[in-house]
């Protein structure tokens, strides 16, 4: 082979369809390895078809392998983050076996545990690769797992990094809620003796970067009842008041930029979600409160975009409005991606229940000249407790009452019928589902069911299931361990 020219192993790669042969092709030599990786524009093209970009779950593995293979450059720029990468940056053929490589490992549960260092109260420094939360119920015991690579030329280790609390009284505070982002970890906190009570409003919000956890945290508000939203550096606050009848209102804050003032959006919204952000703008789904208690309900949904060096920073751009089969209380939203969200009803029907109203509805936003509208894509009535979308692999995983599921098609709502492999818990922490094309003679056995009765694992203790792309938390004598699930 090595006599053939190299534009016939060009055309080869070009025209087959088959991966694996050609990962094949490309270890039987350096030459021919060099050959396949040189169609950089193909394997980039077979990347995103195979793991699409809407798809946060393979966005944030595509990130993390562009930091992790592009660290020397970021300590060359002393820069932090490195946007989505282009041709001239990545090796697409690595990045595409190495994606391929992750699943796989993932799914045969093949790890090395990493040891992690402790440390308190310094700057780590180098790149932070991920991070994975170890959460607590008390304050102290709140701390961070991260992969950093420390200087250039070294390879990646895991670091635990306790939070510093400085100027608040931590000792006597509980954590009652938290969220995080790739960049902002937000976490409120209340004192123990009011933690247990029914709608106090006596908790803190407190902020920090990852990579800044040696600073005190940056104070978001105090007495502050309501639910929290973090997507990326924006945060959403909706509070709740006890007294007065006054109505809620929901608070945006960019963590970007550090202002003391948030935007202010007016009204209560029943129910919310960040379906959409940009660096200086945030789009919000609000859904206000239905009031008729019975199940035929008319829904009424409103998109609100924030920006904040906008005059009015606040606008809202289309109103949808339509009967569905929920109450207030049942009635979820789901983001799938930039421009689409599903909305499901909790639902369990009784021998009276209505099924004609729908109780699954995936709905698009559609962006023109002549403005912005949201429009129901497809619509099923169907009895069930929650849904998960599979952006990936364009699918609704719709769970059913008593621990069934069943599988529809994203695009138009129609049943798919082989939905054993998509139920398995081994892709429930980190989203990185097989090519669809493996699905039919995939072993169903080979599950993270396996990792979790893996006897390696059960004797190093294993307490507690947290994933990040390629890791998962563990414990080893009751310090923070990685399980890594990189090559």
């Amino acid at each position: 082979m090595n006599r053939v020219p190299a534009e016939i192993v060009y055309r080869i790669v070009y025209v087959s369809d088959d991966e694996e042969a050609l990962v094949a092709l490309a270890a039987t030599s350096r030459w021919l390895h060099a050959c396949v990786a040189a169609q950089r524009k193909l394997w980039r093209r077979r990347f995103e078809r195979d793991f699409p970009r809407q798809d946060e779950n393979e966005l944030r593995w595509l990130q993390l392998y562009a930091r992790t293979h592009l660290a020397d450059r970021l300590f060359a720029e002393k820069q932090q983050e490195v946007l989505l990468p282009t041709d001239e940056l990545l090796d697409w053929f690595h990045a595409y076996c190495s994606r391929r490589a992750t699943e796989y490992r993932w799914r045969h549960g093949l790890y090395t545990v990493q040891q992690a260092k402790q440390v308190a109260g310094i700057c780590v420094g180098g790149i932070r690769l991920q991070s994975i939360i170890i959460t607590s119920r008390a304050t102290r015991d709140m701390r961070v797992l991260s992969q950093r690579i420390l200087a250039p030329q070294q390879r990646p280790i895991w670091i635990t990094e306790q939070l510093c609390w400085d100027g608040v009284d931590a000792e006597n505070m509980l954590v009652t809620e938290e969220r995080y982002s790739d960049e902002y970890l937000v976490i409120a906190v209340e004192a123990r003796s009011m933690a247990m009570s029914v709608g106090s409003t006596n908790a803190s919000l407190y902020v920090w970067h990852l990579n800044a956890l040696h600073l005190p945290p940056r104070l978001i508000m105090r007495r502050f009842m309501g639910s929290i939203s973090l997507y990326k550096n924006w945060l959403v606050v909706r509070k709740h008041f006890m007294s007065g009848g006054a109505p809620s209102i929901t608070l945006v804050f960019d963590l970007a930029k550090n202002t003391a003032r948030p935007g202010i959006i007016e009204g209560g919204a029943s129910k919310l979600h960040i379906q959409q952000v940009t660096k200086d703008n945030v789009r919000l789904l609000w859904r206000d409160k239905i009031k008729a208690k019975e199940s035929h309900a008319m829904v009424s949904w409103r998109l609100w975009d924030f920006t904040p060096d906008r005059a009015p920073p606040t606008h809202c751009p289309t109103i949808y409005k339509a009967q569905f089969y929920a109450n207030d209380s049942r009635l979820e939203t789901c983001r799938v991606d930039d421009s689409r969200f599903a909305m499901f009803s909790r639902t369990s029907w009784n021998r009276s229940a209505d099924t004609t109203l729908p109780t699954i509805a995936l709905m698009e936003i559609m962006e023109s000249d002549t403005g912005t509208t949201i429009k129901e894509k497809w619509s099923t009535a169907q009895e069930l407790t929650s849904i998960e979308p599979i952006v990936s692999r364009d699918m609704l995983l719709v769970t059913l009452p008593s621990e069934k599921y069943m599988l529809l098609n994203l695009s138009d709502g129609s049943p798919i019928h082989d939905i054993s492999i998509a139920t398995l818990d081994c892709w429930s922490g980190n989203g990185l589902y097989p090519l669809r094309s493996q699905w039919t003679n995939m072993a169903e056995k080979i599950t993270l069911e396996r990792l979790k009765g893996d006897p390696d694992l059960a004797s190093i203790g294993v307490k507690t299931f947290s994933a990040s792309s390629n890791a998962m938390l563990i414990f080893v004598d009751d310090i923070p361990a990685a399980a890594d699930f990189s090559l």
